[in-house]
């Protein structure tokens, strides 16, 4: 008796598994093609948070998004959030999260003062205001590279270049806070001329510098 239930369960595992897992596949790829016809910036933005980790799979969603005639903005601190997200204007933001060398922590705490004090003015302003223990200065390089801090600056040699003196500028800043002082530095002025000439004059990266930094953080453009 034992056997021949064997045999009926063997004849079964044939067909009943394939079949139940063909029908369940059916339906998921029926939901998932509706959202991506229906709401497809959502859904191209979720599935590359979803693969976020996976730099290579990003690649290919972007040439989808670009394929999909969807519009993907580069990565913008002023902008942007950990995961891919879509703004008001139906476009996919970059998540900061797929910058490689950029971890959950340092974003958390950069979006925690850009939504305390409004969008980051300069590199200057972003150095102050940000816990420079949480976010170092080797994550700073890599946003510069992958030109996430490109708003804050005249471009990505003068922001790299000035790097060092805005965190110092920012430490000495956070001394005179701890002091009661204020801002005795200048480190948050308003005034064009004097956030112009705090930046180091140097000239702008060649194409292929800025390439292999774009290459280097987010493996494509």
């Amino acid at each position: 008796m034992a056997m021949k239930i064997f045999d009926l369960v063997e004849k079964f595992a044939g067909y009943g598994f394939n079949k139940s897992h063909s029908a369940a596949y059916a339906l998921v790829s029926y939901q998932t093609l509706w959202l991506k016809k229906h709401y497809p910036a959502e859904f191209m933005a979720a599935v590359m948070t979803a693969d976020m980790d996976n730099t290579e799979k990003v690649v290919g969603l972007v040439d989808e998004c670009f394929r999909m005639k969807l519009k993907v903005l580069p990565p913008d601190i002023n902008a942007g959030l950990f995961r891919f997200n879509v703004n008001d204007e139906g476009a996919i933001v970059y998540g900061i999260g797929a910058i490689k060398g950029v971890g959950e922590g340092p974003i958390d705490a950069i979006i925690e003062a850009r939504n305390k004090d409004g969008y980051f003015r300069d590199l200057f302003d972003f150095c102050a205001r940000i816990d420079l223990k949480k976010v170092n200065k080797r994550v700073i390089e890599k946003l510069i590279m992958a030109g996430a801090l490109d708003k804050l600056g005249p471009h990505r040699a003068a922001l790299m270049a000035s790097l060092n003196d805005a965190v110092k500028a920012a430490s000495q800043h956070h001394q005179a806070e701890a002091f009661g002082q204020g801002d005795m530095f200048g480190v948050l002025t308003d005034a064009p001329e004097e956030v112009e000439n705090k930046y180091t004059q140097v000239p702008a990266w060649p194409e292929k510098v800025w390439l292999e930094g774009e290459r280097e953080t987010l493996v494509f453009i």
